[in-house]
């Protein structure tokens, strides 16, 4: 027997307040597709910077506009924990039947003021779900009570925000399962953090083999592969929220709290994009820096036992770009695209690139398969970027 992942976001650490919670449940509820009968959640305040205060936690599921078979959350014992910063705990182990294909949904309830530094997020719809009501519901019984939004000024102008969903406090909820069920995970940037298309090959894995894999996200918005997060001159700061270089985090991300059995890759576009467009540069990251990037995360992944496979760039064209950027994005892009068809190093590829690609527009995204920038697919482009992937294949039949 082994814990086993059964929904899992990364903790984004921002540096500063960026929202704040007062009297309101936070409800979180996503689909396991594992069978158990024991549960634990990782309770998380890694990046946090204030005292993190939880009055009342509970696990349940979600049986619209209600959430049932309601059980309390507990830390040794007590319903009422307090996580100071840089902390992270599991709740008391809890004794619950789960079958797959049942939602979850885990409340917290913040009573007094709690300022927000650290989120886990995500955009897209059709996957998990994040509601904010008021007071203390977590008994679910007032789960159709009037939703709020939390307060987040300092994000709030992202042009993306009207999509975003925000949660803090935990980041893991682990099943209790059988040696053979299998964990996959996908590891990139936004384009996997978002997941328009994680959430549309979650689909396609429960769907093929229901009760028999967990597929867990490991994105971070803005990741670079070789680097840190970028320095942007016009801000006068850099932007810790993009997280540390994607060969810095890999094994802790992936490998942390799971055995994983195989990962989907899918980063570098940042390395080749933000030198240019954020940090005022003339060149981006070139292709070898991050094919030796590659090199590093495919020898951890076989070290640990992974199965590793690489997802092609996808496109970034927007006619808003100069010329020039977009020649010098497109030689290192084809390049890289070039190394990952032909690698004999990585136990397979699927070519994102070319399902997604305007044909008539090389180094464009087709027309509405993207969220309007050119660059993150939405729900239709992420659909044909799931659709592309050989799920047998990476399960391991």
């Amino acid at each position: 027997m082994k814990w086993v992942s059964v929904f899992k976001y990364l903790s984004i650490e921002y540096g500063e307040n960026i929202a704040f919670a007062m009297d309101q449940t936070q409800r979180v509820s996503f689909e396991s597709n594992i069978d158990g009968s024991r549960l634990r959640i990782r309770f998380t305040n890694r990046y946090g910077k204030n005292n993190l205060r939880i009055v009342h936690a509970t696990i349940g599921k979600e049986k619209p506009p209600y959430v049932r078979d309601v059980a309390d959350i507990t830390f040794g014992g007590g319903r009422e924990v307090v996580i100071k910063p840089g902390q992270e705990l599991f709740c008391d182990e809890i004794s619950y039947d789960v079958r797959a294909g049942e939602r979850l949904a885990v409340s917290i309830y913040f009573k007094d003021r709690q300022d927000i530094d650290a989120v886990c997020c995500f955009w897209a719809d059709g996957g998990a779900r994040v509601q904010w009501l008021l007071s203390d519901v977590t008994n679910g019984c007032d789960a159709d009570r009037a939703p709020v939004a939390v307060t987040a000024p300092y994000i709030s102008d992202d042009p993306n925000f009207h999509m975003l969903s925000m949660f803090t406090g935990f980041d893991a909820v682990q099943v209790m399962a059988s040696d053979d069920i299998r964990t996959i995970a996908a590891f990139g940037d936004s384009i996997t953090h978002m997941s328009f298309y994680t959430n549309a090959l979650q689909r396609r894995f429960y769907d093929g083999f229901m009760g028999r894999v967990s597929f867990i996200n490991s994105g971070i918005g803005g990741n670079r592969l070789v680097a840190d997060a970028t320095y942007v001159p016009e801000a006068g700061k850099r932007l810790i929220f993009f997280g540390e270089a994607g060969v810095k985090r890999f094994e802790r991300d992936v490998f942390e709290l799971d055995e994983v059995d195989a990962v989907m890759v899918l980063i570098g576009i940042n390395d080749i994009m933000h030198p240019i467009q954020l940090e005022g540069g003339k060149e981006g990251t070139c292709a070898n820096d991050i094919l030796d990037g590659y090199r590093k995360i495919i020898n951890c992944a076989h070290e640990h036992g992974a199965k590793v496979f690489f997802g092609t760039i996808t496109p970034c064209g927007n006619n808003d770009y100069p010329k020039e950027w977009m020649s010098e994005f497109e030689a290192v892009r084809c390049e890289v695209n070039s190394w990952i068809r032909s690698a004999e190093s990585i136990d397979g590829f699927f070519d994102f690139d070319r399902a997604i690609e305007d044909p008539d527009n090389p180094g464009f995204i087709q027309e509405h398969c993207h969220i309007g920038d050119g660059l993150h697919p939405d729900s239709r482009g992420g659909r044909k970027m799931a659709d592309c992937v050989d799920i047998q294949n990476v399960f391991g039949c």
